[in-house]
């Protein structure tokens, strides 16, 4: 997360080489403003800046937690099924494995269109890849709106792939040795 109660952007090496869309001021704002924060996901709670944790208004947020904090509409957790899927890969059908990618990748471009940073610097709109990089712009109600939208167009999508990856798992499971651990994939629909 680019949060700096300095005003200043930080200096990391990879956020440093995209540009932004809003200004440092605007993007601190947005972060300041009280219930703006709702992150749930773990892994990314891990990468925000250490003064804009306490504005989430999830904040007991750990890896022993995780799978009772998970949101089917969060795009991290919808980016997670890819993981989950590459995990037993040689024992799921290939089709569950692309379609896992799938909607990772959908879900990593709509969380970096919903980013501060400005992807038209980087795709023009006919680019060879199929991603839109026009911005949502979660700063603003409508873009807010727009988000929520997308993030429950994408649960959609990723609901069967959920529940084809936990009958994977819990077939895996039962024909494994009980010293197996039981998979962290939970249902969260």
């Amino acid at each position: 997360m680019l949060y700096d109660e300095g005003g200043a952007r930080p200096a990391n090496r990879f956020q440093k080489a995209m540009p932004l869309r809003v200004t440092q001021t605007e993007l601190n704002k947005v972060v300041e403003t009280p219930g703006a924060l709702q992150c749930t996901h773990y892994d990314a709670f891990r990468f925000f800046a250490e003064g804009a944790k306490p504005f989430n208004a999830h904040r007991e947020l750990s890896r022993e937690r995780q799978a009772s904090n998970e949101q089917p509409g969060c795009v991290h957790a919808n980016m997670d099924l890819f993981k989950y899927a590459v995990r037993l890969s040689p024992a799921i059908p290939s089709h569950l494995l692309a379609d896992a990618l799938a909607v990772a990748i959908e879900a990593r471009v709509l969380d970096m269109r919903a980013s501060p940073y400005d992807l038209t610097a980087v795709f023009s709109r006919d680019n060879d890849f199929g991603i839109d990089p026009s911005p949502v712009t979660v700063e603003t109600h409508s873009g807010r709106k727009v988000y929520a939208e997308l993030q429950l167009e994408l649960a959609g999508k990723a609901a069967p792939i959920r529940q084809e990856l936990i009958r994977a798992y819990d077939h895996f499971l039962d024909d494994s040795p009980s010293s197996l651990p039981r998979a962290e994939l939970q249902d969260v629909s």
